[in-house]
Formats: structure tokens, sequence, C-alpha cells
């Protein structure tokens, strides 16, 4: 049945978790009879967890959906990242601080950061920071290593080596859905944090909804920990660490017909914070400061025209800004002021051709401009134009899936004041397959190619006495064998997935910085790097005696061997900040009493250099947590009660060098669903 759901899902060309589809059954021949009945097929929804689609993918897909955030214990944003097999996170401390990923040895730059749908840009830095986006407004997150079977979407999604899709709760229009829905809730714990959220949602009739959100966080991020000079220990506090964020979103959606959908959604993120600054022996003190805001606005279309063509398109138009600012005598003035503007003009159309059983082609055009400017007397005004064309045939049997892509890129840049960076266009081919050799097992093989490139980023190429104009792409090839087998539900065990991958990566012409004496720097494209590794996850739920009681146990490992391919390269050397072992693991006990979530997070040892210098060791940790929570039943509405202990161990520990994470720490939250 899962299987099923899988394939309608996917043919569909939907990644959610629900859909709606319709048509209407003629006769099949012309020139019959008008006496001939019509008959009309209503409304079919489709709903379903996504377990399937993991199993069955011609490439690897990990999905955490909300309610297995809760059931596993998932505290936030980071965490949730965590528990995806051959992810890399850069966290640099306290609720709200900054959050990057990076996936299988590739940098974060390689990753792509797609929210209901839509692909999100940063040409600034390449990177997106994921501590913008909060759980309580999260339906799915989901990892796609490389290219899988949903074909159904922009070029740009294909345009990454990993893509992280994030799922809000937008409207709905289901026979579920109720006329209006309210979501409130109240999270605060240690260190000043206290994050208000509310979220309305109205269905005005069977063709029309709105879903508004809205949240608000504070933080003093004042955490102590211990600083260690030889055989001195001190204990200190973080100081400069205050934060105040927001983030509000209005989604509609229209239906003017049966088979045509229409979305638009506004979006607002606004972020004051302190920053701490790494911690140097005998200086804590800080003066920086960072104000950044994102706005965006989206509409998007989505028509089924008939059992074998489909299309949608989605136009969008986005501004964010970033404020730097260090009070420090050093400079002229006392204070350093640097201002970064961006803004994009997106738009993608792309259409879904059914011409047989089994067969579907799609085709997916993107245009995009981007622009950055600054306050900085440098300042070069760069801008580019990126072209994207992508066309993807998909063959899918019983037994066999088969995808065949062709990526073409082509990158137009140019500078209003002084020179631009050279032009890029490339061709990358991609193809998986998954084959499931026994029809009476749900056991997939699956193997997968993708070639694919990424350009410089405004900071890589423009950045004063640090960028190159002279810099050329990177280009990585990655290549994935790997298996998925969920067998069938027993007395004992009701539902469960296993995954392992193993991969090979390479990038070539990789862009790194290098020095030319202790002051100055650039970045040039030198050697490559190689990464090896396993992806091995594990999901399963434990039926036990007792009405309502489940023991859900889930984990992931994940081992990574990324080599620099450079000159004078030690063999032994590992690419900076990525550890050769990571997991995570969590064990919940559902009850109707109060349910219990345990997890516990390992990394091995890093180095914040790839030359793997003794000095620049970062150590390993192992970071555990516990989850309780329990929801009330009143009058029809829901409240859920829910408290969470994070590193319960009060291990300190750094995920970036010099930047402590916080010790032992509770939050407690209260929700309430009308």
């Amino acid at each position: 049945m899962r299987n099923c759901i899988s394939i309608l899902l996917t043919a569909a060309g939907l990644a959610a978790s629900s859909v709606s589809y319709a048509r209407d059954v003629s006769p099949a021949r012309a020139g019959e009879a008008d006496s001939v009945p019509v008959y009309s097929l209503g409304t079919v929804e489709v709903r379903g967890e996504g377990s399937a689609r993991e199993a069955s993918s011609t490439a690897p897909v990990h999905t955490l959906t909300d309610k297995k955030m809760l059931t596993r214990g998932v505290s936030d944003i980071s965490d949730a990242i965590n528990r995806l097999p051959g992810v890399t996170l850069r966290d640099y401390g306290g609720a709200g601080g900054l959050k990057t990923v990076s996936v299988r040895g590739f940098g974060a730059s390689h990753t792509g950061v797609v929210y209901d749908g839509v692909p999100l840009s940063d040409v600034q830095s390449g990177q997106m920071d994921l501590s913008r986006y909060s759980l309580d407004n999260l339906r799915a997150l989901s990892l796609s290593v490389g290219d899988n079977d949903d074909i159904f979407g922009p070029a740009r999604m294909a345009s990454s080596a990993a893509t992280l899709s994030i799922s809000s709760f937008a409207t709905d229009l289901g026979d579920r859905a109720k006329a209006n829905t309210l979501v409130a809730q109240v999270k605060g714990g240690s260190f000043g944090c206290i994050s208000p959220y509310l979220r309305l949602g109205r269905k005005w009739n069977s063709r029309s909804a709105t879903m508004a959100a809205g949240e608000f966080m504070h933080t003093r991020n004042d955490y102590p920990f211990t600083l260690r000079n030889g055989t001195l220990e001190t204990r200190e506090r973080r100081n400069n660490s205050r934060m105040n964020s927001g983030h509000a979103e209005l989604n509609h959606l229209y239906k003017p017909t049966e088979s045509s959908t229409l979305t638009a959604k506004a979006y607002w993120y606004d972020n004051s914070r302190q920053l701490p600054g790494p911690v140097i022996y005998y200086n804590n003190i800080s003066r920086e400061h960072l104000r950044e805001s994102n706005l965006f606005g989206q509409l998007s279309w989505r028509n089924t025209f008939n059992s074998r063509w489909s299309m949608q398109a989605t136009a969008k138009g986005g501004w964010s800004r970033s404020l730097y600012s260090d009070v420090n005598g050093k400079y002229p003035g006392g204070v350093l002021n640097q201002n970064y503007y961006q803004r994009e003009a997106y738009a993608t159309a792309s259409a879904l051709w059914l011409p047989a059983s089994g067969w579907a082609v799609t085709y997916a055009a993107d245009y995009a401009f981007n622009n950055l400017s600054s306050n900085l007397v440098s300042d070069t005004r760069p801008f580019r134009h990126s072209i994207l064309q992508c066309l993807t045939g998909r063959w899918r049997t019983r037994r066999v899936t088969a995808v065949v892509r062709l990526l073409h890129t082509l990158c137009l840049n140019g500078a209003r004041r002084g020179e631009s960076t050279r032009d890029a266009r490339r061709l990358s081919p991609s193809a998986s397959v998954s084959v499931r050799p026994f029809g009476s097992e749900e056991l997939y093989i699956r193997a997968s190619y993708k070639n694919i490139f990424r350009v410089p980023t405004f900071n890589e190429a423009y950045f004063d006495h640090f960028g190159s104009i002279s810099l050329k792409p990177e280009v990585t090839d990655q290549v994935n064998i790997g298996a998925t087998w969920s067998p069938r539900p027993q007395g004992w065990l009701s539902d469960a997935l296993v995954t392992v991958d193993v991969y090979r990566n390479s990038i070539r012409d990789m862009i790194v910085a290098v020095p030319h004496n202790m002051f100055i720097w650039s970045m040039s494209n030198l050697g490559r790097v190689k990464a090896t590794g396993v992806d091995a996850t594990v999901q399963s739920t434990f039926p036990l005696p007792g009405k309502r009681q489940d023991l859900v146990l889930a984990g992931n490992y994940s081992y990574q061997r990324a080599r620099p391919d450079l000159p004078a390269a030690k063999p032994e050397w590992q690419v900076a900040y990525i550890p050769r072992h990571s997991g995570t693991g969590s064990l919940t006990w559902e009850n109707p009493w109060v349910n219990t979530a345990v997890r516990v997070t390992a990394v091995s040892h890093r180095y914040t250099t790839s030359n793997n210098a003794p000095g620049t060791r970062v150590a390993g940790y192992v970071d555990a947590g516990a989850t309780l929570w329990h929801t009330f039943g009143l009058r029809g509405h829901e409240l859920t009660l829910r408290a969470d202990l994070v590193n319960i161990l009060d291990k300190q520990y750094c995920v970036v060098a010099r930047y402590p994470m916080p010790g032992r720490s509770w939050y407690l939250s209260v929700r309430f669903e009308l």
C-alpha cells in the first residue's frame, strides 16, 4: 500500500505529503453516440508520511515529518539536521546562532535549500543560514542527495549536489481541513530564551484558503563555559550574545477549477543579534552586531490539462540586507560599518508529459537575476543572469525505476564598476536507477551518478583584497550505490525501514583561500577533494503490551573520508571540519501517560584546516538529551505540554573552533491547537 501511494505521488509530480487530483473519464472512441454516459470522478486525496518514497527512490532521500520530529524528541533545527545522515553542521552556538550545512564532504555552497517547493538563494556567500527556520512552522524536512525520481519541479532544484527541502504548514482544502485553525505556542527556557508562535488558518470555501504564521524569539545566550589555559581553568560566560528574531508569512491557496491551483506566499524575516566572536584567552570582549532582513513574495500556478499533460510556473521577487557593525577604537571614527544588499528576480516553468504507461518526461526552464551592492568604496556592484534548462525522462515498472536527466546552465556575469568574473556554461548529466529484485519483498537496490558544477559566489569573486575574478567553477562528480529494506509487519514489529548507501564524491578546481603573507589572502582554484563514505539509517516501531504503547527506535551513522588532493597532502589528511565518524540515535516510549524520548548525538574529532596540524584539532563530543510531552484533549481541541533537557551530561564542546556550545539547558513549551 505504501508503494502505491509513492507511485501516485510521484506521477503527479508532487513532493509534498498530500495531493489532490481530478479528471473526467470520457468515451475512448470519438464519434460515439451522445447517449454513452460520461462519468466524472471527484477529488481523490492521497496522504502519506513519505517512508515509501525513501525506500523506493533512485537516490538517497531522507525525510523528517513534524510527527517524526516530535516522536524522536527533536529539540531545534540543528538537532533536526543532525538526524539526517551524511550531514555536517556548522553551529556557532546558542539559540538562533548561525547554522550552515554541508553534505558528504561537499561545502555548504553545494547544498541547495528549497522552501515550499521554491529554491532559495544567497549569491553573496552561497550558504543559507538554517537558523531562520524553526520547528514550530515545519511540516517536513527532507534531504535529497543527487537526483531522485521526483522529476516535476524547477530546474534550479537539480543544480546542487544535495537539496534540503523545507515544507511549512501551508493551506489545505482537503475534506479533513477545518474551516478555522489556530495554533498558539509559548516556549521558554535557559539563558533568557522566550519564543511565542501563532498560526491562523481559514478555509473560506471548497476552493480558497488562507494561512498566516508569525513567531518571535528573544534570548540572551549568556551561557557559562570553562576556559582552559594549560593547568589554569576559569569559569567564563558568553557575552554580547543577545538576539531578537522575528518571522512572519502569509499564504493563500485558490483553485479556479478542479484541475488548477494558484498559491501565493509573502515572507518576512528579521534578526538583530550581537556577535560574541571567538573565545580568545583573556579577551572575551566583543562589540560586533549584525542585522539581517529578508523579504520575498511568490506566486505559483499548477494545472493538470488531462491525463497526459501537466504544467506549473512560479514567479518570485526577493530582497535581503546584512548590516554589520563593530564598535572598536582601531577603526577610523571608532566604528566599522559594512552594509550589503541583495536582490533577486526569479521565474520558473515546467511541463510534465506522460506519453505512455510507465513513462514520464519533464522539461523545466528557470531564469534568475541577482545583484549585490554595499557601502564599501571597493564595491563593484556585481550582477548575474542565470538561465537553467532541464530535460528529464523517467521509466517506471513494478520493479524498476530509471531516471535520466540533462541540465544546461548558463551564467552571465557583470559588474557596474570595474571588471566582472568570467561567464560560465555547462551541460551536466545525471542518471539513477532503483530495482526491486523480489516482488514479495520491499527490498530496493539503487545506483546513481550526478555531475554538477558551482559558480563562484560574489564574496569569492569580488571581496576586497580577497576575491578573484579569474576563478573557474568547481566541478563535482558523485556516485552512489545503496539498498533499502522495509520488512513486512510482524506481531512484534509494526513498521521498519533500513537504508545503506556507499558513495564516492570528487570536486575539481576546488576554490580555496591561499595566503600570500600574514595579511593578504586570495581565492584560487587549487587541486581537488575526494570523499568516500557510508551512510546507514534505521527506523522501526515495536508495539508493546498494553493500550496505545509503542517503542520507536531511530538512528543513523555516517563514515566520511574526505581527503584533500593537494600538492604535498599527506594520505591521512581530512578536509577541514569534516568528521570521520558521526551518528545520532533516539529511543521513544509512546504511551497514554507521558511520552518519553531520549536521544544522543556523537561526532568524532575534526580539524579547522585541511593540513590537519595538531594545533587545529577540534575534539569530538557526545551530546545527550531527553524530551517529555503529553497531549490533552479539550472538547475537540488539543493542549500539548512539553519539556526538553539538552546536553544532559553538561559536556562542553565546540562545533566550530573557539565557539563553545551551551552546556546543560532546559526548555518548556505550551501548545494549543484549535
